[in-house]
């Protein structure tokens, strides 16, 4: 059970490979080895790109024969490489798998390798507008490249036909009622489970029940600079400055989205950690916004709210156990004005320690360079092995340690139909960088993410659009 072997189900633009894809990218940067095997890529390298439709008939049966020997070989290089694998593993099949006969013949192939675990999941898609996006990004790819976009159209569409003659969608007889599957409606509209069991599938169903492929902006800031972060300080003029620039930066890219009638992505959620750096960073941000001087305190889910009056700081909402979503915390929004265009704008926030720098343990009080200068054998240790090394001392934390308790934050973006600012330190900053991008576990305790420079993030089926934009004064401003 500790090599789950996942297998996507569905006619052709149901976004399994979008699905896919997110799922990879979850479990590398949740530290499993994961590897993904396209049937449809296979296909294409063994010389049948380009194939028309006829080829996807069942009435050709020549063709009929080759796609089963594409689909069984694709399955036997996925089987191939979890039993090369030692440890906990996730392979991902992505294949249509649309007919009780081909399942079958998966789950008895997983039977004869011990401790392989096959679960299905089956996406499912009726909503026209997802499909009508789905068709769209279908004729970019190489089965219909320099090929007339109507033409290319028909053909897949008659391609879709071939497949919905044989398609027997996932009930739960199947297989005696044992098989292991995850159905999605809409991609992130519905999901159902059924008999998924262990920590590692339950996992993989928790994620699918949150994501979505509404168009957003996840924006990542460092906190404004301070004379001095590990004392109680002030913000420089640098960082005060920082705050203004971020204020109209923000609130134009939101004038922007509405305009375009981007709706719910055109909101904004704020997400900061408890440290007094996040909180004063944004209620600069607030103030340079035009803060109207009160704010909102109340449910996520829209329960009754309170208002106070000169709009406190902000104090630890969220806990630190399970995701954001699941504890029923209180949300405080802050409603502020734009001098500029006279609109009134929300800034609802969210801080929870989730969002905290990497904990030093016995070194937390002092700088990174004090501990080169001061504790060379600690600083070596460090260099050696970034990734893994934990500060000495109660609390002391590694960059795996944050990428852990990062997860329901990580659960908390997927789920959100809004844009989000997530104001944080450094190792924070990083981790939620490398999730969104796919980089390596390795990359992540090097990244360059200078002080004062606006991230924006714009995940999408093809991977993630990275924006980044120098707001400090002394850089002039660049993109």
């Amino acid at each position: 059970s500790s090599r789950v072997m996942l297998c996507m189900v569905g006619l052709p633009a149901r976004g399994k490979s979008y699905i896919t894809k997110m799922m990879e990218r979850y479990l590398q940067w949740s530290g499993f080895p994961v590897r993904i095997f396209n049937a449809g890529n296979l296909r294409r390298q063994e010389g049948m790109a380009g194939a028309s439709a006829g080829f996807f008939s069942d009435e050709n049966k020549e063709a009929s024969v080759m796609r089963e020997k594409v689909a069984s070989a694709c399955m036997e290089e996925a089987i191939n490489w979890l039993q090369m694998q030692t440890n906990v593993c996730v392979v991902i099949f992505d294949a249509t798998n649309t007919t009780k006969r081909r399942r079958q013949m998966v789950v008895e192939r997983c039977r004869e390798s011990r401790g392989i675990t096959p679960v299905f999941i089956e996406s499912i898609c009726d909503d026209p507008a997802v499909l009508e996006e789905n068709y769209r990004l279908k004729m970019g790819n190489q089965d219909y490249q320099d090929m007339d976009p109507a033409q290319a159209r028909e053909d897949f569409m008659k391609r879709v036909k071939a497949y919905e003659s044989r398609y027997e969608t996932i009930d739960d007889d199947e297989q005696g009622g044992d098989l292991m599957y995850i159905k999605l409606f809409n991609v992130g509209q519905k999901v159902v489970m059924h008999s998924c069991s262990g920590y590692l599938v339950s996992q993989i169903g928790f994620y699918l029940s949150n994501i979505h492929i509404q168009p957003r902006s996840i924006w990542l800031t460092r906190h404004a600079e301070f004379e001095d972060e590990t004392r109680h300080s002030e913000v420089t003029a640098r960082g005060r400055a920082y705050c203004g620039e971020l204020a109209n930066h923000l609130l134009q890219r939101r004038q922007s989205m509405r305009q375009a009638g981007e709706g719910e992505c055109a909101e904004l959620l704020v997400l900061m950690g408890t440290a007094p750096v996040h909180a004063t960073t944004f209620e600069l941000i607030i103030s340079s916004a035009g803060a109207a001087g009160s704010c909102t305190r109340g449910s996520p889910q829209g329960g009754p709210t309170r208002t106070y009056s000169g709009a406190p700081g902000l104090t630890g909402l969220l806990s630190p156990q399970g995701s954001i979503a699941e504890e029923g915390e209180l949300l405080r929004s802050v409603s502020t004005s734009s001098h500029d265009s006279g609109l009134s704008q929300e800034f609802p926030a969210m801080s929870t320690s989730l969002l905290n720098e990497l904990d030093r343990g016995d070194y937390a009080s002092i700088s990174y360079d004090e501990i080169h200068r001061e504790h060379p054998e600690v600083w070596a240790e460090r260099q050696r092995d970034p990734l893994h090394f934990r500060y000495p001392g109660v609390g002391g934390e590694s960059y795996t340690d944050v990428i852990g308790r990062l997860r329901p934050i990580i659960i908390e973006l997927e789920r959100q139909r809004r844009s989000v600012l997530v104001i944080s330190h450094l190792a924070v900053q990083r981790c939620l960088y490398a999730y969104f991008t796919g980089c390596s576990m390795e990359e992540i305790p090097n990244m360059d993410m200078p002080m004062h420079e606006l991230v924006e993030l714009q995940p999408g089926p093809f991977g993630c659009k990275v924006t980044r934009t120098s707001l400090d004064a002394q850089s002039g401003g660049t993109q």
